[in-house]
This record gives C-alpha cells, sequence and structure tokens, in this order.
C-alpha cells in the first residue's frame, strides 16, 4: 500500500509540475503576443539573452529573481 500511496504522489506532482511549465510557457506566448516578453515584470529591465535562452518563460530578471527567492518580491497581481 505504502508502494502504491508514493507512486500516486509521484504521478499527481509530474503532472503538476507539467501543469505549471504549461502555464509558464502559454504566460510567455502571451507575453510575445503583447509585446512584453523579454522585460523583467518587476523592474522593467531587460531580462539577460543567456537567460531567457536557458529559460524562455522567465518572468524576471536575474537581479529580481534573486529577491524572489528571498521572498523581498510582493506577489504579482493578476
Amino acid at each position: 500500500m505504502a508502494a502504491n500511496a508514493y507512486t500516486k504522489e509521484l504521478l499527481m506532482s509530474m503532472s503538476t509540475n507539467d501543469r505549471q511549465l504549461l502555464e509558464s510557457i502559454d504566460s510567455a506566448l502571451y507575453r510575445i503576443a503583447e509585446g512584453e516578453y523579454g522585460y523583467c515584470d518587476n523592474c522593467g529591465d531587460l531580462i539577460q539573452e543567456k537567460r531567457l535562452e536557458a529559460l524562455p518563460w522567465a518572468h524576471h530578471c536575474v537581479k529580481c529573481q534573486e529577491m524572489n527567492e528571498r521572498g523581498l518580491l510582493l506577489p504579482e497581481e493578476e
């Protein structure tokens, strides 16, 4: 039973991660259509090209992402 529960939890986690990735990609496509792609959601500066190559769905420049990971940015409003 424990192995079965672990497998179910793993599958749920994977689908959640996949769903979050798809939402991030959809958001990037929307920003491209709106002409807002490549700009940091926080400071408005251009996101570094190397960062966008690595994470095409990035919302923040490296500096703001580091602040976000430390909990220093306010949550984005939808």
